[in-house]
């Protein structure tokens, strides 16, 4: 391998966050990203990637694929699949996410575990494998990392949510000295009513400052509704809808960067009732 670590570390952290970073924290589903990305303090079945706690809360077997086209590159492409069976002892998840061309890629794995501990709280736990992929002989690098979730639902209208990314240091790069990012993110959700639901959340890692992000949901007939949210660092804003078919969901959205454009995304869930 050529300067395997010279190049991760270029692709990591020269290139803009909101193009390429490894390890960034990103976020899975069409819901999430409708709503600026604030899904740390919501539960669905993307929940295995954005808090692994939420996934304690599942009351049916699911499985789901997802996409984003950053910017509409195509070497910008995420692809997601997701999958969760909950059980008595708790509920299991895994989390397979590939983004970049066949030039540059980063595939990530995730087995998750979560757990309910009473009528409202829970906690999830990750072990995520990370392969970057340079092409032209530059070779493969593997990285072992886990994220850690906990949710508290005080009642039908208040949830709480905690996620920690890479808590324990996982390097990239051995000269210079780069490793995976350590993040944490808070975040509440509040629902109004049946039909409208808000959320809010922050994000700070050890380096780069504090990221806000909002959203809000509103269902105007039982079967669809529409999501907006906003997001800072860098400033842009987001919009979508979801579309309930029986057991089948279908949740497109787009970002919008004022100077980069749109970003297109879409998750499809079903669920085993």
């Amino acid at each position: 391998m050529k300067n395997l670590d010279t190049i991760c570390l270029f692709f990591a952290f020269l290139l803009p966050a909101s193009l390429v970073a490894a390890g960034e924290h990103t976020t899975a589903g069409g819901r999430s990203l409708a709503m600026g990305g604030a899904s740390v303090a919501a539960n669905d079945l993307w929940s295995i990637c954005n808090n692994q706690a939420g996934t304690a809360w599942l009351k049916a077997v699911c499985v789901g694929i997802g996409f984003e086209n950053r910017f509409l590159i195509k070497e910008l492409m995420v692809e997601q699949l997701g999958f969760a069976v909950p059980l008595k002892a708790g509920t299991f998840g895994l989390l397979v996410n590939r983004f970049g061309n066949n030039q540059y890629n980063e595939l990530e794995a995730g087995l998750c575990y979560a757990r309910k501990f009473g009528n409202h709280f829970s906690v999830g736990i990750q072990l995520s494998y990370l392969r970057i992929h340079i092409a032209d002989d530059y070779g493969n690098k593997n990285l072992v990392s886990c994220e850690i979730g906990l949710m508290y639902l005080a009642d039908k209208h208040l949830s709480l949510g905690v996620q920690l990314l890479n808590p324990v240091p996982v390097k990239i790069t051995t000269y210079p000295p780069e490793q995976l990012p350590s993040i944490i993110c808070i975040g509440l959700s509040y629902r109004f009513s049946d039909e409208f639901l808000t959320t809010f959340e922050t994000e700070k890692d050890l380096i780069n400052p504090l990221i806000i992000r909002a959203g809000a949901e509103y269902y105007f007939v039982r079967q669809a509704c529409a999501r907006i949210g906003i997001s800072t660092g860098p400033m842009s804003f987001t919009f979508g809808f979801g579309l309930e078919f029986g057991q089948l969901r279908v949740e497109m959205a787009s970002e919008y960067h004022q100077a980069l454009g749109f970003s297109p995304a879409g998750s499809i869930i079903y669920s085993f009732k």
